[in-house]
């Protein structure tokens, strides 16, 4: 039988995350909800703390935006695209505390937590924080776009693939030049090489 708290838990996803993101076309899997577009997807992962317990939960809120030619040139040992992307695996990759402009943020639950309260503020991130970001990232050509305007983080060569899968090769080689320049890590900069080769920026010798 669950707790308290893991009723309030499930509660929490059912009426501030499912019962809003069905109507809008999200499906459904675990504590995650995705919505498939025309050319990338759309997820939002509940990610519960591994060191809560069945009485005290700790969660936050992950976004990711998914792109099949970057997951496909990322995971080389990958052939096929997912039905259902999971969020680690998506280009872009976003917390809730760094939507709302602050810290990395966790939401407590417990028996004594009003749940209430808490599927309001899901719901106001929902509305006000997570759909408005994906509003702006809807299209490849939107990402390109805020590749450069919006405030994302990324990992040393996130920028460099997309640029290079998404087909705009002069950023790409911008990208390329600017990672070279800031990074001495050798295995960074032969990926860096290995990909400017293959998005044909940099003539082989």
């Amino acid at each position: 039988m669950k707790t308290k708290t893991e009723q309030k838990f499930d509660r929490i996803i059912k009426e501030a995350f499912h019962q809003t993101l069905k109507p809008i076309g999200f499906k459904k899997k675990a504590n995650n909800f995705y919505l498939q577009l025309q050319d990338l997807g759309q997820i939002i992962n509940i990610q519960k703390s591994s060191y809560g317990s069945k009485d005290s939960i700790s969660f936050t809120i992950n976004t990711g935006i998914f792109i099949p030619e970057y997951f496909l040139a990322y995971y080389t040992f990958e052939t096929e695209v997912p039905d259902y992307p999971t969020e680690p695996s998506c280009a872009l990759r976003q917390r809730i505390g760094k939507l709302r402009g602050e810290n990395d943020k966790w939401y407590e639950v417990n028996e004594h937590s009003d749940v209430e309260e808490l599927i309001h503020e899901m719901q106001e991130n929902i509305a006000n924080y997570i759909l408005p970001y994906f509003a702006k990232l809807a299209s490849r050509n939107q990402v390109l776009s805020s590749l450069e305007t919006l405030n994302l983080q990324f990992h040393t060569l996130t920028k460099l693939m997309l640029y290079g899968e998404l087909k705009d090769f002069t950023k790409a080689k911008e990208e390329y030049e600017e990672v070279i320049k800031s990074t001495s890590n050798l295995r960074v900069l032969n990926d860096a090489n290995g990909l400017a080769i293959k998005y044909g920026i940099v003539k082989t010798s």
